[in-house]
């Protein structure tokens, strides 16, 4: 079997695009994990297009290996995919005109309806806004909420486990979130498995942020999402997502001030390794309605294609 594929990354993490027309019918899962594993393509998540019946429009699919699973949302996939469609042939293959700017795609999800708006010039990509509406409503469906986990207080925000880095050294001093070492690991895991089972969710979701930015972000992430197979996001749209609904639900959302229009802008340091922190900016607008967040539109300062091929298998 051979499959075309565009592999791409945001901020680090990792995403590979694949064809559904060329992965034969109940297969794909199968057929995305091996791919994204280490002796193919090794990345975090895999997305499989349709097309939607309109220009401009995906049915999309997006696997996860950790489970592994089909996932509702990725952020991630989303910037790679909007930087794929101006500077690939895949723009043309779904009826995408490449030399507009910006360019609107829609995809249709497992969340729902997600939006995209691509900003580009003589067909390279500037940037890509994600619209992650569906998916903040699917968080507040599921619970954005203070939880117990442990030893110390975390947040739930959906599926998102989110840690505050300085909560987590009260209680673990020695933690180091920077080398992640064994007793760091095991702590992290004893409280996600703790927090796993009061809520239910079977995915390995977490983030971990503190308010010490070190290249002029406001705070600062990194995706743990499972130590145990050393699986790290440097960055994560969904992640950032979440993490912006907890810290509107915890009430630290009000260190920052709405612009005129009402939206609040928080510019998230994450990305290139597994240290809290990185070099790249995810810019997350949100706007707030009663205490919730009822809108999340975020984007990243660094999305890349890195490779068109085809795969064996």
């Amino acid at each position: 079997m051979k499959i075309d594929f565009v592999r791409g990354h945001m901020g680090g993490n990792l995403i590979v695009l694949l064809r559904g027309d060329q992965i034969p019918i109940g297969r794909e899962l199968e057929t995305a994990v091996l791919l994204m594993g280490p002796n193919y393509l090794h990345v975090h998540e895999a997305g499989i297009l349709y097309p939607a019946g309109k220009p401009g429009e995906l049915e999309v699919k997006i696997a996860e290996p950790t489970l592994p699973c089909f996932i509702s949302a990725c952020g991630g996939f989303t910037q790679v995919l909007g930087a794929a469609l101006i500077e690939t042939e895949l723009g043309e293959l779904f009826g995408i005109d490449r030399d507009v700017s910006p360019a609107r795609v829609l995809l249709h999800t497992d969340c729902g309806p997600t939006a995209l708006s691509i900003e580009s010039h003589e067909r390279k990509t500037m940037r890509i806004r994600t619209d992650m509406e569906c998916f903040v409503r699917e968080c507040y469906e599921r619970g954005v909420e203070r939880a117990a986990c442990g030893d110390m207080q975390v947040m739930r925000a959906g599926k998102f486990l989110v840690i505050n880095a300085d909560t987590f050294k009260e209680s673990y001093p020695a933690a180091n979130f920077e080398v992640w070492d064994r007793q760091t690991r095991e702590a992290l895991l004893e409280i996600q498995h703790d927090f796993q089972e009061k809520t239910g969710e079977i995915e390995p979701n977490v983030a971990v942020y503190d308010w010490s930015p070190a290249r002029g972000g406001h705070l600062r992430v990194v995706f743990p999402h499972y130590v145990a197979d050393d699986f790290f996001e440097p960055s994560c749209g969904t992640g950032s997502v979440a993490l912006g609904l907890a810290l509107a639900a915890s009430g630290e959302l009000n260190r920052l001030s709405a612009d005129q229009n009402g939206i609040i802008t928080l510019n998230i340091e994450s990305g290139g390794g597994k240290e809290l922190g990185g070099p790249e900016i995810t810019a997350l607008e949100l706007k707030m309605d009663s205490g919730n967040v009822n809108s999340a539109v975020f984007s990243h300062s660094r999305v890349e294609v890195t490779a068109v091929g085809q795969a064996i298998l």
